[in-house]
């Protein structure tokens, strides 16, 4: 059962996943295995009050493929990269996804390598 919005922190949380080829390698710079990851994310997305509406709760799942899904838009090749993650009132929100190989540089919104293209 969910708690009521009530309950849950009134502050909302950032944590920032790192991905190596599509698996979640560290989780606020902290390196975790894939399992540690799922823990983890079902502990802290879980207090948040996100959760799975099938059969089984999996806040971490869903917080792990809306991550992943974001830094695909920014990747070359193999999805490597940070995904920053706001947590709050049953809400998992991307804040910014980056990758060091990425076309486009979001931190000023105007370089494309076009050697790479």
């Amino acid at each position: 059962m969910t708690p009521d919005g009530f309950a849950f922190p009134d502050d909302p949380e950032k944590l920032v996943i790192t991905f190596d080829e599509g698996v979640p390698v560290a989780i606020d710079g902290e390196t975790v295995t894939l399992l540690e990851a799922f823990q983890q994310l079902n502990r802290r997305v879980g207090a948040f009050g996100l959760s799975g509406r099938e059969i089984y709760d999996g806040p971490a799942a869903l917080a792990l493929v809306s991550a992943y899904e974001e830094l695909r838009k920014v990747t070359i090749g193999q999805v490597s990269g940070e995904v920053c993650l706001l947590l709050h009132r049953g809400n998992v929100v991307v804040n910014s996804a980056r990758d060091e190989r990425a076309l486009y540089d979001f931190t000023t919104g105007a370089t494309f390598d076009r050697s790479v293209a």
